[in-house]
């Protein structure tokens, strides 16, 4: 299992051809940093003739990147999950594995949310009828996402998910004005927020996995070469998993959910 920040889990195999290209991805990295420094003429007539001089590295560093995708098709990697569930959604996932995102499956997380008295009929069918899976407006939010770098629970980028139970596609649209807040508050009061350690094949990605996942490899390969590089690569997990590919789950409260470096790593 790959985590992408850390070379040492990557295969002999992968690791060999980072080796074969690193002095192809230093070069491509240094020219990019010269050209970051370049300022066209001030004068009208002379930047008219300005030609911006290009990267001549990056036709062979797209191409390296592009040949490292077949080698990342068989791997998996460590991915986590922010969200916000009850134990006994917990005890569910733990016991039937990863299903999809869809209207049906969350109208059936309602229903369940009903009948242990945390929603109201009334409430679970706002939510029902409003969710953003309904709404192409709200953006893709089929499949299962999930991120290569753990997040600390106050970033930006996942504080909202695990503080509103039902995911983006129950809270999002009340995101609008004062009216939605009550509807906010009780999603905030249902269940707890988790972080899902799982291991994704990247066949489950259906093909887009390793070729997102190029990119981040060779940003580490340039960080252990010297340069500054900031990781991110997000998965859509497109097929249902197993129960067996979730490595661990934490969960609001314990002491590991709050230190998510000590947790899972540095990324």
């Amino acid at each position: 299992m790959i985590a992408v920040w850390d070379i040492g889990t990557y295969g002999e195999d992968v690791r060999e051809y980072l080796k074969q290209h690193q002095d192809l991805v230093r070069l491509h990295r240094e020219r990019a940093i010269e050209l970051d420094d370049v300022v066209p003429p001030e004068d009208p007539k002379d930047r008219l003739r300005f030609k911006w001089p290009t990267n001549e590295h990056y036709p062979a560093y797209m191409q390296a990147r592009d040949g490292l995708a077949p080698l990342l098709e068989s791997k998996s990697f460590r991915t986590f999950h922010y969200t916000r569930m009850t134990d006994g959604e917990v005890e569910n996932i733990l016991r039937e594995g990863i299903r999809m995102t869809s209207v049906d499956f969350l109208n059936e997380r309602l229903q369940l949310a009903v009948s242990d008295n945390l929603l109201s009929p009334e409430i679970a069918e706002r939510i029902h009828q409003s969710s953003a899976l309904r709404s192409p407006e709200f953006g893709v939010r089929e499949g299962f996402w999930t991120t290569a770098c753990p997040i600390d629970v106050t970033g930006a980028a996942v504080e909202m998910l695990v503080a509103h139970w039902g995911g983006e596609s129950s809270y999002f649209p009340f995101m609008g004005g004062a009216e939605d807040g009550t509807m906010l508050t009780v999603m905030q009061g249902i269940g707890r927020g988790r972080i899902l350690e799982i291991e994704v094949p990247m066949s489950s990605t259906r093909g887009h996995g390793p070729q997102s996942a190029t990119m981040a490899i060779f940003d580490v390969l340039e960080r252990s070469l010297g340069f500054e590089r900031s990781l991110a690569l997000d998965f859509n997990v497109l097929d249902p998993l197993p129960p067996s590919v979730i490595q661990r789950v934490l969960s609001e409260g314990e002491a590991d959910y709050h230190e998510v470096s000590k947790a899972f790593g540095n990324c």
